[in-house]
């Protein structure tokens, strides 16, 4: 941003040779400038902080579906309930470290690992509701147990949700467009103009950054946290 305010500045020096004139309404174009500059990037934030917000939901509610349905095992008899806890309890622990992972590809491979082991879970479940009588336990079980997996495929869509690059391509070009127009309003480039512009560029880069930020579950300064989810897991161990 800041080339391209020495590259606006050099440019309204060259068209003061060309034309000594003042016009006078490069102002009211600077101005309509910074207000769509405000509109995007108030835009784009608000979309990375909903979905931020909406991954970092997600974690609880999977944290409470997993907690429901250990709950809900103990309708079961002891010997049921025994070997179905136990792989519960490696699929919580198995979800926690997933949520865990910064790359996409090990994130992607974990997925799939809990998802089989979601699998398993569900098999010896239906396999346990089918060795007992019908009665009302069964319904309640295989609510929780559908409500844990379809927490899982949210999350999983969630993460995967992020802003179009086309967005935040516009959003780069269109800073530094503002910063060039900003440079060519100004016209001088003393030590006055280039510190109040630098840290006019040092504000918009920071709030780019943070967008960006916002946007990666798993990498940057600001992370979906996990510890619900961590305790649950570290509950039924």
């Amino acid at each position: 941003m800041t080339t391209c305010w020495g590259a606006g500045v050099l440019v309204n020096k060259r068209s003061h040779q060309l034309q000594p004139e003042e016009s006078g309404g490069e102002s009211y174009v600077l101005s309509g400038a910074f207000g769509l500059l405000a509109l995007l990037m108030a835009f784009a934030f608000s979309l990375a902080i909903g979905r931020y917000e909406a991954r970092r939901l997600l974690v609880v509610e999977e944290a409470n579906a997993i907690g429901t349905m250990s709950t809900r095992l103990a309708l079961l008899d002891e010997g049921q309930r025994s070997s179905l806890a136990a792989v519960l309890a490696q699929y919580a622990k198995a979800r926690a470290a997933a949520g865990l992972q910064a790359e996409d590809s090990a994130w992607q491979a974990a997925h799939d690992q809990t998802s089989h082991r979601c699998a398993q879970f569900g098999d010896a479940l239906f396999a346990a509701l089918s060795a007992m009588p019908p009665d009302t336990r069964g319904p309640v079980l295989v609510q929780a147990y559908n409500a844990m997996c379809d927490i899982t495929t949210a999350r999983h869509a969630a993460r995967q949700a992020r802003l179009p690059a086309e967005v935040l391509v516009l959003l780069a070009f269109y800073c530094s467009a503002s910063a060039g127009l900003l440079g060519f309003t100004i016209g001088k480039a003393d030590r006055r103009n280039l510190i109040s512009s630098v840290l006019f560029f040092a504000l918009l880069a920071a709030a780019y950054i943070t967008i960006l930020d916002l946007d990666s579950p798993r990498s940057g300064a600001i992370l979906v946290p996990q510890e619900e989810l961590e305790a649950v897991a570290k509950g039924l161990n």
